[in-house]
């Protein structure tokens, strides 16, 4: 099966859209379950459906969403969408410092998500925190790494992505949401 390439997010607007957490988690939803109605998307954000439609707007605005056309539902007609590629991803220009400076506002939201997420977790109590289904993780880890185990270590980062993605039957959409976003967050930063 060929890989999918990933969308690249590099334009300042995009970038700025998602900056806000409410965007970023519609995008992960978005491309997570594919083409769906606001309905759908509220009561996978658990959020009022009245709440995301400016968020959509900016974000088809910018591009990074798109409008996937209408279907009947109890006699009505609902509006569908979906991202505008099955894989976004962020693009990292080093010697650009709007894009260095979009991207750390986006991951510094990210972490924000994150933290929110699992003190919402931690606070409800329904979640395993040891054994073989544990479903939630927090580290920080620091040392030295050769070129060699950074590569080992980015390699077994995109596998976790990728099964993550590609985890599509039923579970805690949150929970595992929770989970890669901070895994990847505490790793991203090693340094060699």
């Amino acid at each position: 099966m060929p890989k999918i390439r990933p969308y690249l997010i590099r334009s300042e607007t995009q970038l700025a859209a998602l900056a806000a957490a409410a965007r970023q988690e519609i995008v992960d939803v978005l491309e997570q379950m594919g083409t769906v109605s606001v309905a759908e998307l509220a009561a996978a954000l658990g959020r009022p459906a009245d709440a995301l439609y400016f968020h959509l707007r900016a974000l088809t605005r910018v591009g990074l969403v798109r409008n996937a056309g209408y279907r009947t539902r109890r006699g009505g007609k609902e509006a569908v969408y979906c991202t505008v590629a099955p894989e976004l991803q962020l693009k990292y220009e080093l010697h650009n410092g709007a894009n260095r400076k979009g991207v750390c506002a986006i991951v510094g939201s990210m972490l924000r998500l994150a933290n929110r997420d699992f003190g919402r977790s931690l606070q409800r109590g329904n979640v395993r925190v040891s054994g073989a289904r544990r479903e939630l993780w927090a580290w920080r880890k620091v040392g030295r790494l050769s070129r060699a185990t950074l590569a080992q270590l980015n390699n077994r980062i995109q596998e976790l992505a990728q099964d993550v993605s590609a985890s599509r039957g039923r579970g805690r959409y949150r929970t595992a949401g929770i989970s890669a976003r901070a895994i990847c967050s505490s790793l991203l930063t090693a340094r060699c």
